[in-house]
């Protein structure tokens, strides 16, 4: 095993262990075990490939650190770092999530490092089977099965305004999604990425528009052209343990044939608690690429969710993804298949933990 990657979890139980201690360096551990055992169908007709599986998954299960210190009466220092873990495998395979170093005070907060945007933060918000087989971006930000937004990106900075009247302004830069340094030539394309996004956050209603452009993303012949997203999110809390989410999103195609062509997409959800048992339901719609016949796909995903404490619930969800002849959309960590529905069944735990 590697030795950083070793140095790593050892780190993660020591502090566990010792939660008295993490707090004295005014840092938390955290977590989430996040398992499903899954069949799931994609009617695959192929004789060389399965058309079903029973598989166990780990569902983007994550282990943290961050903490934070108090420079001055309006000025602290944060940091974070987060990784997901592959518990489904015990190979210990790390892989970066949202990490960072930055400065806080009452003027906002500003930090770098490899983050969301906030294109893609803006929906996660009202993601009710958030890193499940469900997971809303089987058809927020993909077009034809292809991930075109909601990324995470190396070499971002992050800027955040002061929240007023439940307002707020977030916007990040990513300098280039390939290089770290100066480069000794010219590098074409540049492949920065300006993301911002505007929301509302007060009582019972959450609402947020958000773009972003992906620069020389887009190949044209010898030369290269921007890209870009827009989304609208809401989110509403109707009172007796009822809560509805929408998205209405329009982006742009960057690779393959169907390059700069653009689709528009529809995402709804709804949420309502009865004791401890949840009851969540979604439906998506992706039309189809401009000038790309049979190039959409339906998604669907019906659950209950029975929580045990305020960090540990299990759940069991159906869902599925219907595509057009053309069309290859899938579920989360799954590829579709053109012209056919994917689904799966899952039945999973949801653990979270903390030393604080």
């Amino acid at each position: 095993m590697n030795k950083k990657k070793l140095a790593v979890f050892v780190a993660a139980g020591t502090l566990a262990s010792l939660p008295i201690a993490a707090q004295a360096i005014d840092g938390e551990v955290y977590g989430e075990v996040h398992m499903s055992i899954d069949f799931s169908d994609n009617e695959n007709t192929s004789t060389t490939n399965e058309d079903s599986a029973l598989s166990v998954n780990s569902n983007t299960s994550k282990l943290g650190f961050k903490g934070s210190e108090k420079l001055s009466d309006n000025l602290s220092v944060i940091w974070q770092y987060e990784t997901e873990v592959e518990l489904d495998n015990g190979d210990l395979t790390v892989k970066g999530r949202d990490t960072y170093g930055g400065l806080k005070g009452s003027w906002g907060l500003l930090k770098a490092g490899n983050l969301s945007t906030p294109m893609k933060k803006a929906s996660s918000k009202i993601d009710i089977f958030s890193n499940s087989r469900a997971d809303h971006n089987v058809i927020v930000g993909i077009a034809n099965g292809e991930k075109e937004f909601d990324n995470r990106l190396n070499n971002t900075i992050w800027y955040s305004t002061p929240k007023m009247g439940g307002v707020k302004l977030d916007l990040s830069y990513t300098t280039d999604t390939a290089e770290d340094a100066l480069p000794d030539k010219l590098i074409a394309p540049e492949l920065s990425v300006i993301s911002v996004a505007v929301s509302y956050d007060k009582g019972p209603f959450y609402a947020a528009l958000a773009t972003e452009t992906k620069n020389d993303a887009k190949a044209v012949g010898a030369t290269f052209e921007d890209v870009s997203g827009t989304k609208l999110v809401g989110r509403w809390d109707l009172g007796q343990g009822t809560k509805v989410g929408l998205v209405y999103e329009d982006i742009e195609v960057s690779t393959g044939a169907v390059n700069g062509q653009a689709r528009s997409a529809v995402y709804l959800n709804a949420a309502h608690k009865m004791g401890n048992t949840t009851l969540k339901a979604a439906y998506g719609q992706a039309d189809d690429l401009d000038n790309a016949a049979d190039t959409g796909a339906t998604h669907y995903a019906l659950s209950a969710y029975q929580s045990y404490s305020k960090n540990t619930s299990l759940y069991v969800i159906y869902t599925a993804t219907d595509n057009d002849d053309n069309a290859t959309y899938g579920l989360k960590d799954m590829k579709g298949k053109t012209g056919k529905t994917i689904s799966a069944l899952s039945f999973g735990l949801k653990k979270k933990f903390s030393t604080k």
